[in-house]
């Protein structure tokens, strides 16, 4: 994955990625950056947290299909995902393309009665929910004690080569 010339071994790309999912794992809410015809546009979003450790990198959200969120993706499917832990000094701006779970049985096999139902009460709101699965390809990275230093002054860059395997960047 990386040379040791490069001064970045795949233990720290590893370390990289343990501390982005900290991040992730560590805040509800997030922010899904989106483009428009006339502007970027960016949500608070709530990300489904997965059960697993979240390895593969998929994040997902519940949404309704009635949204402007859902005409943003139709038109432009890449979105940036922003997090933050003001706390821990830890920042990840994610990148991937966003696919639209709109089919029944997907939805059916994603839904969590307990933790849907009050977003979407009534049958013609359960009709209309669908989630949007971002992998995420592309990872910036600001995280205290992890990203090197000076802190804050450049981001850490991770990015999936075409076999899924992350790589630094920079």
């Amino acid at each position: 994955m990386l040379s040791a010339e490069d001064g970045k071994e795949a233990g720290d790309v590893e370390r990289m990625l343990a501390g982005a999912r900290n991040i992730v794992a560590s805040v509800q809410y997030c922010w899904l950056v989106s483009r428009s015809d006339e502007s970027v546009r960016a949500r608070p979003m709530g990300r489904i947290l997965s059960s697993e450790s979240n390895h593969d990198w998929t994040i997902r959200f519940l949404t309704d299909l009635r949204s402007r969120k859902i005409a943003d993706l139709r038109h432009a499917s890449n979105v940036g995902l922003i997090f933050q832990n003001d706390g821990d000094d830890a920042y990840a701006s994610l990148a991937g393309a966003a696919r639209l779970v709109e089919d029944v049985s997907e939805v059916r096999a994603l839904w969590k009665e307990d933790a849907h139902a009050r977003y979407f009460p009534t049958a013609k709101d359960r009709a209309n929910a669908c989630f949007i699965e971002v992998r995420i390809e592309r990872m910036e990275l600001w995280i205290r004690g992890v990203t090197p230093e000076p802190f804050g002054l450049h981001a850490t860059i991770l990015q999936r080569d075409p076999k899924g395997a992350w790589y630094w960047v920079t």
